[in-house]
């Protein structure tokens, strides 16, 4: 793969020049050159054209803070450089970037300090040097005035025979013989590649390396990209039509007409970049219960794509008092105290990020002494759950209901009613047809007039179907006049367990033995008998049978 070279020793911005650092596109997968290629010298970018500042206004160059630029990048949000997974050889603090110049010894554009590297977070690499998801956000410290480039659209990679450009200040040279990169250039340069089959590309660098999915291989005679430009843009369009396609990723030399050049797709990943520099994903569902002067805030956050960054923060806010409540990422839940009884309150929550915040979503919730003093909910059976709770003394006629749901969205049953009464009154609820492949919710409402409160939910884990972790086994002497005992084994899964057994002579069920053990009787000599044992709980139902003994005379 894509190796590091001497640096560039003209710099207006530094003394040091420009180097190839890293797994750099990417140390040493070693390839063998292609056949007849030998000591020839491969033009590079170069060997293309100098690139027109109009139509690359969003390059960016990633500088260590001496001046040695070491990848590219692309701006494609005015505080977000998309790069190369691999281009991660400094910390944050050693990295800067310059956005707005094509000449590199030209105090042009802006220089700009990163506070954050974000690798995509599958990046790996199961082929030395040749990673997937080689995707890296690079957060600079204050805003480029620079122009931003918007991702390519659609979920598919771009056709075979697509003409693409790409650009960098990488090696201007490639000698086969020796495996060297010449020098790198100062002044941006473009060409022009073309996407090569997939067939073609795994047919090069082999169906473990190469990813049709995540990757796409692009070249033309003695173009392609080369050393020093990682991270840097393979584009579709100029200009205001521009869309970044991918960036530089890895390849085998430069310019070899048997290995194209290897980009990372960003329509692959579209949702973790946009994810991340963007505003966050809102939550997807809140609830609400009620309490004598609080409320109990439950919220959900759901990943919206594989990968995709979780919100560092949440806010809570009560639009009628103005109280704000910032909370962490991991948060789901929050607990308001001091509230009026009786005024109907609107709660909102968002999702933060460093970007700014989500959209939020509301929910309106009056605090309200709740009658429910006690609760509880388990899974009684399968797709059923036994609700318990206690009213408190009430003067006055109380509806009541159970409602149950995931993901906060709850479905209520029918209002019940529960007269006046001067003492506690205890309710069990028997709820059937639950879903049993998600935790589930469960939660008490109460109506008083025209107020309506909820307790806190109570969270079931989403049961577990029956599994043997001890065998049944037929014990006792299998003889004629002699009993045999069927045993259950032990078995793992959400309880409450109901257990049944069918004893089997020859594999046939024997009509009426549903006992635990039974007398062989004289007809049984010389047949084989089992026990076949169900298990039927909260997650499923499991029939395991023993093993087969003979009976004996």
């Amino acid at each position: 793969m894509w190796k590091t070279y001497e640096p560039v020793q003209q710099r207006k911005r530094s003394s040091l020049g420009q180097m190839r650092i890293a797994h750099v596109l990417m140390l040493c997968l070693c390839l063998v050159a292609a056949a007849g290629t030998a000591g020839a010298a491969t033009p590079r970018i170069v060997g293309g054209q100098a690139a027109l500042a109009a139509d690359w206004g969003f390059v960016a160059a990633l500088e260590t803070k001496q001046g040695s630029q070491f990848c590219g990048g692309s701006l494609v949000a005015p505080q977000w450089v998309l790069t190369a997974g691999h281009c991660r050889t400094y910390s944050a603090g050693a990295v800067r970037v310059v956005t707005g110049a094509t000449d590199l010894t030209v105090n042009g554009g802006q220089v700009l300090m990163v506070d954050r590297q974000l690798r995509h977070p599958l990046y790996r690499q199961p082929v030395e040097g040749a990673p997937r998801d080689d995707l890296m956000l690079v957060h600079l410290t204050t805003p480029s005035v620079a122009t931003v480039i918007p991702l390519a659209s659609g979920g598919k990679p771009p056709a075979a025979g697509t003409l693409l450009r790409v650009a960098g200040w990488g090696a201007t040279s490639y000698t086969s013989g020796n495996d060297s990169y010449g020098a790198g250039t100062s002044t941006l340069q473009q060409t022009p590649v073309r996407v090569s089959p997939a067939v073609t590309c795994t047919a090069a660098y082999g169906a473990d390396a190469f990813e049709a999915e995540d990757m796409v291989c692009a070249a033309l005679p003695d173009k392609d990209a080369c050393a020093g430009d990682s991270g840097g843009p393979l584009v579709s369009g100029k200009g205001a039509s521009g869309l970044l396609v991918g960036v530089v990723s890895w390849g085998t030399g430069c310019g070899l007409k048997a290995y194209p050049g290897v980009y990372s797709l960003t329509v692959h990943n579209r949702c973790w970049i946009e994810r991340t520099i963007g505003l966050p994903t809102p939550p997807s569902a809140i609830a609400t219960a009620e309490s004598d002067g609080g409320l109990t805030i439950d919220w959900q956050w759901t990943e919206p794509c594989a990968g995709a960054p979780d919100p560092t923060g949440f806010r809570v806010r009560v639009l009628e008092t103005g109280q704000t409540v910032e909370l962490g990422g991991s948060a789901r839940r929050v607990q308001l105290t001091g509230l009026a009884n009786g005024a109907p309150l609107t709660i909102s929550v968002a999702s933060t990020n460093l970007n700014g915040e989500s959209t939020p979503i509301s929910t309106t919730a009056t605090p309200t002494l709740n009658l429910v003093t006690t609760q509880e909910a388990i899974w009684s059976a399968y797709q059923q759950v036994t609700s318990t709770f206690v009213l408190a003394p009430h003067a006055t006629d109380v509806q009541w209901r159970v409602e149950t749901g995931t993901r906060l969205r709850f479905t209520p049953k029918p209002w019940q009613l529960a007269p006046a009464s001067s003492a506690p009154s205890t309710i069990t609820v028997v709820t059937d047809g639950l879903p049993v492949d998600h935790d589930l919710d469960v939660r008490i409402a109460t109506a008083t007039g025209d107020v309506i409160t909820a307790t806190e939910r109570i969270q079931l884990a989403q049961p577990t179907a029956p599994k043997a972790v001890g065998a049944p086994l037929v014990r006792g002497e299998p003889s004629v006049g002699r009993s045999v005992r069927c045993q259950l084994g032990r078995w793992s899964g959400t309880r409450p367990f109901v257990v049944s057994r069918q004893w089997l002579r020859d594999g046939r069920r024997i009509v009426g033995a549903t006992n635990p053990s039974i007398v062989i009787q004289q007809t049984d000599a010389g047949s084989t008998i089992a026990c076949r044992v169900s298990i039927s709980g909260p997650g499923g139902r499991v029939q395991q049978t023993t093993d087969r003994v003979v009976v004996g005379a």
